[in-house]
This record gives C-alpha cells, sequence and structure tokens, in this order.
C-alpha cells in the first residue's frame, strides 16, 4: 500500500506539477540514484567480465568525467565536452568489439553498431539531440536490469512485469494529449525543463511529453533506489551498499542537494560528472549481459574484478 501511494503520488505530481517535480527529484534523489545504480551494477556483474575488460571501461569514464568536471569548474567548454561524449560511447563500443573471449558475434556486432551510430552522429553533427535521445532512453534502462535478471532468476520475473507495467504509465500520458500542466510550463522555470524536452520537439503536446518524460525519471530513480537493489538482495543475500558507504552516499546527497538550492545550474553540472559515468557505463554493461554469453556462476563476490578495475 506505502508503494501504491508513493506511485500515485508521483504520477499526479508529473501531472499537474511537473516543473516542481523534476527539480524536487533531482535535487534530493539525482545522486543517490547514480550511486545505488553504480552499486546493482557491481553487484550483478562486477565478477562476470575479466578486469581488464572492466579497466578499458573505466579509463573512457574517468577521460568523461574529467572533462565533464573541467565544464563545471568553467575552464572546458559545454560543447565541446557534448562532442567528447558522443567520443566516449564511441569508444565503449569499441571496447565491446573486443570483447573477451567467449563474448557471442552478436554482443560484438551491436558494439560495432553502437560505435558506427555515434561516429554518424558525430560526423553529422546531430550532437545535443543524440544527447537527449540518449538521456530520454537512459530512463528506461531498468526494464532491460530487471528482464536481465528475471532470465537468470525466475523469483524475479515478477519484478520484471512490475517494472513493465510501471513504465506504461509515462506511455500513456505521452499519448493522452494531456494539457492540464500547460500554465505551469509558462512561468519562468519552465525552460529548465528544455534539457530534457526541447520545445521545437513537441509543440501542442509538450504538457503531455514533458509530464511523461518527468515520470518516466521518477520512476527510474524508484526502480533502481527501491526495487531492483531489493531484488539483488534476495539473490545474494546481501546489501549493495554496505551501511556505511550508504551512510557516506546519503551525506553526499545532501551536500548536493543544497547545492542545488544555492546554484542550480552549478550543482547540474557537478552532477552530471556522476551522472554521466553511470549512464555511459551502462550502455556496454546491457549490450554484453543481454547479448553476450549466459553467467555460468552467480557473480555474488564482484569485488576482486570490479575494484582491480
Amino acid at each position: 500500500m506505502p508503494h501504491a501511494l508513493f506511485l500515485a503520488a508521483l504520477t499526479l505530481g508529473a501531472l499537474y506539477l511537473p516543473v516542481p517535480l523534476y527539480l524536487f527529484s533531482l535535487a534530493l534523489f539525482g545522486l543517490p540514484h547514480v550511486i545505488w545504480e553504480m552499486a546493482f551494477l557491481r553487484s550483478r556483474y562486477g565478477a562476470r567480465w575479466p578486469a581488464t575488460w572492466w579497466r578499458a571501461l573505466w579509463l573512457v569514464l574517468l577521460a568523461q568525467a574529467v572533462l565533464r568536471t573541467a565544464v563545471w569548474y568553467g575552464v572546458y567548454p559545454a560543447a565541446l565536452s557534448a562532442i567528447t561524449d558522443l567520443l566516449a560511447l564511441l569508444l565503449l563500443g569499441a571496447i565491446v568489439l573486443l570483447a573477451p573471449r567467449g563474448t557471442r558475434w552478436r554482443a560484438r556486432l551491436a558494439g560495432a553498431a553502437l560505435a558506427g551510430m555515434m561516429f554518424g552522429l558525430l560526423e553529422q553533427g546531430e550532437i545535443l539531440g543524440a544527447l537527449l535521445i540518449l538521456a530520454l532512453l537512459h530512463n528506461l534502462t531498468p526494464l532491460a536490469l530487471a528482464w536481465d535478471l528475471a532470465r537468470d532468476h525466475r523469483q524475479a520475473r515478477r519484478l520484471a512485469w512490475t517494472i513493465s507495467a510501471l513504465f506504461t504509465l509515462p506511455l500513456l500520458i505521452a499519448v493522452s494529449g494531456w494539457q492540464g500542466s500547460t500554465a505551469l510550463l509558462l512561468d519562468s522555470h519552465g525552460s529548465l525543463l528544455d534539457g530534457q524536452l526541447p520545445a521545437a520537439w513537441s509543440g501542442a503536446f509538450r504538457p503531455a511529453l514533458l509530464s511523461a518524460v518527468v515520470l518516466a525519471q521518477c520512476l527510474h530513480y524508484y526502480c533502481v533506489i527501491a526495487l531492483l537493489p531489493q531484488a539483488e538482495r534476495q539473490r545474494t543475500s546481501d546489501p549493495i551498499l554496505p551501511a556505511p558507504l550508504r551512510g557516506m552516499a546519503l551525506a553526499a546527497a545532501g551536500l548536493l542537494a543544497i547545492y542545488f538550492v544555492v546554484d542550480y545550474q552549478g550543482a547540474r553540472a557537478l552532477y552530471a560528472v556522476a551522472a554521466g559515468a553511470h549512464a555511459w557505463l551502462e550502455w556496454p554493461v546491457l549490450l554484453m549481459a543481454l547479448l553476450g554469453p549466459a553467467m555460468h556462476r552467480p557473480a555474488s563476490s564482484p569485488d576482486a574484478r570490479w575494484s582491480a578495475s
């Protein structure tokens, strides 16, 4: 029942107060969702592939994080950072193409396709549009994570169907033609959502689409902070984050939330450092998990390989 009430409140907030809900959820749950999602990936996949493969991924992500930090400091142009973001994803696709021995060719081909798409987008100069689409798609990654978990563990199928049902809500809102939040989107803060959905993309459907995007983002947070970690704990009998790390993560999230109140743009740029790394990491991991070889042993002790990276 508490979960149902929470989801009902999220849906109503996305319909009637999309801008405040977006800002509130980003400030309070943005960083926790990054930390919990990374912890889930470590627990679920950390021991599945060799440390050398993980190191290659982290080297690319470290370079991306350094450049995004430079944007936050104001010493590197954001426009160039957008280009290097796509270049980083190109390299991550290439790393999947060069995956460890035993990886199925369909995973390698998917990595090559990802790298090829990024190269084409860079050549055509379709940078910002591509990044926005990737951000929208990232909100749906709990679906892939849940169904991959269900593929290996039958008891997780109920969770996979639950998450699938949850994400039909933003889809229904998007096609509903909802106009109830129009007035709230015309105030001075409505432009803050342009980074999620540019006005030129939506036209008269903007209220419905923005409500759908905000709800999808909140559902993403809910899945990776609450639902997926709970399922992973049932699988491994251990929390994905030990209590001391949870405390430090929440303390860091609290400081960032204060920063959001003091300086939204600065906090958004700092948050983008962590957000970019975790979002980009999921692409090669999901390609390998969904298209690579099935896991032959439980990855319940991920630290050796993940930490070695």
